[in-house]
Parts: structure tokens; C-alpha cells; sequence
């Protein structure tokens, strides 16, 4: 577990950063359970952090494997998109910003996924954060 916090300590500020905005806008989808939305977005939730976790605690840190346990996310990006700019977009107020955020965090750090599960098969497996 030590190792695990200095693995954390030692990412870049800027994902020190991004990564409480990220877990808090997911966490909130427990205030939208009575939506599609809200019940959607706390499932994938889950099943992220059920398989992040253990993985974190075996690899003592963080490592670039862990963007494979997002690929959960692409379904409901997909979802969201359709229900943002569909046929039948989810109506202006507090699901609809809730619903920008999901989809606009989550796909960014989708984007973040895609680089580092390619540098992930491409040989760097180190525990981030770490000085070698």
C-alpha cells in the first residue's frame, strides 16, 4: 500500500489533479440514480474500480495497464453521445450538464486510455510515479 501512495505522490500535478475531478463527477451519478443516466454511469463506475483496484494493490502502483479497465467507458460514451446530440436529446438542465460531464470527462481520459494501453503493449510497464 506504501508503494501504491508513492506511486500516486508521484504522478505529474496535473493528474493529481485530474483524477479527483474525474472520481468525484463519477461518484456523483449516485445523486442521479433515478435517470438511465445516473444508474449507467454508477455501474460502469464499479466495474472500473473493481477491477482498478486489485489491479493497483498487485502491481503496487500505478501502471499503464490500468487503461484497459476503462474500455467499459467506451459503451456509455457512445450512449451519451446519443443522448446529447441524438434524435431525442436529454432536455436542457441539471441531467443534461451532468450528462456533458460525464461524457466530456470520461472521453478525454478515454483518450489518455488509448495512448497509454499502446505504450502499455508496447513494453513500458513501469510503476508510474516512481523514480527508477
Amino acid at each position: 500500500m506504501t508503494q501504491l501512495l508513492r506511486s500516486l505522490a508521484g504522478l505529474p500535478r496535473w493528474v493529481q489533479l485530474w483524477l479527483p475531478i474525474l472520481f468525484t463527477t463519477n461518484m456523483a451519478s449516485l445523486a442521479f440514480l433515478d435517470t438511465d443516466l445516473g444508474r449507467y454511469t454508477a455501474m460502469v463506475f464499479a466495474v472500473v474500480l473493481t477491477v482498478s483496484m486489485p489491479m493497483m494493490l498487485i502491481q503496487r502502483g500505478m501502471t499503464r495497464l490500468l487503461a484497459f479497465a476503462h474500455v467499459v467507458w467506451f459503451p456509455l460514451a457512445i450512449y451519451l453521445f446519443d443522448r446529447l446530440w441524438g434524435a431525442h436529446p436529454i432536455e436542457a438542465g441539471t441531467v443534461r450538464t451532468y450528462a456533458l460531464l460525464v461524457f466530456s470527462f470520461n472521453t478525454m481520459s478515454l483518450l489518455f486510455d488509448v495512448f497509454d494501453a499502446a505504450k502499455w503493449l508496447g513494453g513500458r510497464r513501469e510503476v508510474l510515479g516512481l523514480k527508477s
